[in-house]
């Protein structure tokens, strides 16, 4: 079985029951009735057919059981569930309908093949999640996310069981919400109506996902001081940013203007956004010298949580607002490491753990993985072989973060809700958001739901791989044919692109902040970067996928037959770059390109018998572009691993 999230329990049976046309009992509510529509529609992609199964000979009865739930998901709802599949029949009883849509995620998941035929396991599943909140952020701000973008992406966190959508709506680059009071402070083309928020978080609801929106303060307040100077402290600002990193500005606590336009805006989000819960930033205050950050933060942090309380909302925010006297009500995002999320705790505050699930960061799906929301349990960045280009800056940053580790005072007792991954979008688009995030999320999606001893890499790199392919199926993310369509949208000929594949499957972008600041160490506040809000995101490092599996799958091949075939499109790829040289996409890839010529060459000989070794210039970055596959190899060599 494929699936993932793994379940608390699962029994396997004897047999397997065809998929064929449904005859559902139970989806007495319209939520239920268009729950099991979203999975008959699912069923006919993954099986192949029309919806309600590909089989008229077959009949499958669906009995659902289940207890009410309200209008829209909350923290803490059951969403348990248990599942019966036999002979004809499969039962889902739940005590609320939360319980019935992961079911059917789970259902949709276990179809396999008996013969050509697809068909469900015969299996007993009881199953709940670990974490009440398993959330994913989406920067909608340094590059616009369309809705439909969003509602296609709350449609895959249904099959992964995630369950808190949280809309990053303001920052130095723009405001995305057109609120009724201050229309100015929106960007005048990219930007969310209230109705179309409103008709997204009923998207949300009906597949049992919570809308947390935030409005970042008094920091990345530069889009709102670009219409209101007058707000402000700290350096002038006379336009939209349009660069990235920390602005030496923010809103004054001191003026009732801001303050009053920051109440009157999270109370129109209030009337948008039913949750409990809404997040109001709190991260990366800045000021020039001479100018104290912290007091200007610390004086908004009491302003909001008393704003949020008035409008009955739970505050939320980033981990730098922990002070002694901010209501233990305030939900801690903990994003600067293990020892934020340690700090909250400490002193009393409920936290959701996004430190290790930074996807922007590029990381490979075992290193977020191997991270717990709830213990310190993790992998050591700073020695991890895969970062060693990035190591100095991945070291300062966690030194810096550690001297934010000092206790607050509180008597303990916080709590951490779940984990909440990240997607910052400074090197994101809508075309590039499904490679960037389902790479790799349904990984975090099982440390979210699955119990904490489910821990098995190479098992879940196995069923990586294959909820990649029914993502396919489901048009979402098929990194093979999204290569192939992007070189051709770029001028190659479908033959071109097809004889660079051998290439561009090996690839991999550097790691950590290693692309947008330029380098392998944090910079200065200020400092100019390589990319801005304006840059093209068109080039093949853009849309390659953060992880190379097909790398992974060399590691683990010991057929000497199946490993020269590879070598053979290692050499192949360098003469594919070579007739294409002159074409823009193509020629950053010439150093990388010889690189990955010289590793067929070095395996070779290797295969033969010989003495080989991974040159020096394999292992390094070439720009923007590192070849995992090289450190593979280098491996390999040093054992002199045999094949068959």
């Amino acid at each position: 079985m494929n699936l993932m999230p793994l379940p608390r329990e699962l029994r396997s049976g004897n047999g397997h029951t065809p998929v064929g046309r449904l005859e559902t009992k139970g989806a007495d509510t319209p939520r239920l009735a268009a729950a099991v529509g979203r999975f008959e529609r699912r069923l006919a992609s993954i099986a192949g057919g029309s919806p309600g199964g590909a089989s008229a000979r077959h009949r499958v009865r669906l009995d659902i059981v289940s207890g009410p739930a309200s209008e829209h998901p909350a923290l803490g709802d059951d969403e348990r569930y248990r599942m019966d599949i036999s002979a004809g029949r499969i039962r889902i009883e739940a005590p609320a309908e939360w319980g019935v849509l992961r079911a059917l995620a789970t259902l949709a998941q276990l179809v396999c093949r008996n013969g050509q035929a697809p068909c469900f396991p015969h299996c007993e599943i009881d199953d709940a999640p670990r974490f009440a909140w398993r959330g994913l952020m989406i920067d909608t701000v340094r590059h616009f996310i369309s809705i439909g973008t969003l509602k296609r992406t709350l449609d895959v966190m249904e099959f992964y069981k995630l369950n808190v959508l949280h809309l990053h709506l303001s920052d130095d680059q723009g405001f995305r919400f057109l609120g009724d009071a201050y229309p100015e402070l929106a960007d005048p083309r990219d930007r969310y109506s209230g109705d179309e928020l409103r008709a997204l978080v009923r998207h949300a609801s009906a597949r049992g996902i919570r809308v947390v929106p935030e409005l970042d303060v008094p920091g990345h307040t530069s889009s709102w001081l670009a219409a209101h100077p007058e707000w402000g402290l700290g350096e002038p600002v006379s336009a939209v940013s349009r660069r990235f990193g920390v602005h030496a500005c923010c809103l004054d606590p001191d003026s009732r203007e801001a303050m009053r336009a920051v109440a009157t805006l999270f109370g129109e989000l209030a009337q948008v956004f039913p949750d409990s819960h809404a997040h109001f930033g709190g991260d990366e205050v800045t000021l020039p010298v001479g100018r104290d950050a912290r007091a200007v933060q610390a004086a908004i942090n009491l302003r909001m949580a008393d704003i949020l309380h008035g409008l009955g909302k739970s505050p939320v925010a980033w981990d730098e607002v922990i002070q002694p006297d901010l209501s233990r009500s305030v939900v801690i995002q903990s994003w600067r490491g293990g020892g934020a999320r340690n700090r909250a705790l400490r002193g009393g505050f409920d936290t959701v753990h996004s430190a290790p699930y930074y996807l922007d960061l590029l990381y490979p799906a075992d290193l977020h993985y191997a991270f717990d929301p709830a213990t310190d349990a993790g992998a050591d960045l700073t020695r991890d072989p895969r970062l060693a280009h990035v190591r100095a800056g991945v070291l300062a940053l966690s030194r810096s973060w550690d001297l934010e580790s000092g206790d607050v005072s509180g008597v303990g007792g916080g709590r951490v809700l779940g984990g909440e991954a990240c997607l910052w979008t400074e090197l994101v688009t809508d075309e590039l958001l499904d490679t960037r995030l389902w790479s790799r999320m349904p990984a975090i999606a099982e440390r979210f739901w699955s119990p904490a001893e489910v821990r098995n890499t190479g098992d879940m790199y196995r069923r990586l791989e294959a909820t990649h392919e029914t993502l396919g199926r489901l048009g979402v993310f098929d990194p093979a044919k999204g290569l192939r369509e992007r070189l051709m949208q770029s001028g190659l000929s479908r033959e071109d692109a097809a004889g660079l594949l051998p290439l561009l499957e090996m690839l991999e972008p550097v790691k950590w902040y290693a692309r947008l600041l330029g380098g392998s160490r944090p910079v200065a506040t200020g400092a100019e970067r390589p990319y801005d809000a304006d840059t093209p995101l068109d080039r093949v490092i853009d849309f390659i996928p953060p992880e190379s599996l097909a790398a992974r799958r060399v590691a683990d091949l010991h057929d000497a037959d199946r490993l020269r075939k590879v070598t053979d499109g290692w050499r192949s790829q360098r003469e594919q770059v070579v007739r294409c040289s002159g074409h823009v996409i193509v020629d950053e890839l010439a150093s990388v390109s010889e690189a990955l010529f010289d590793l067929a060459e070095q395996l070779d000989a290797h295969l033969c018998g010989r003495e080989a070794r991974v040159p020096d210039r394999a292992l390094e970055p070439h720009g923007e572009y590192v070849l995992p596959v090289a450190r593979h190899l280098a491996e390999r060599f040093s054992r002199r691993v045999g094949c068959t």
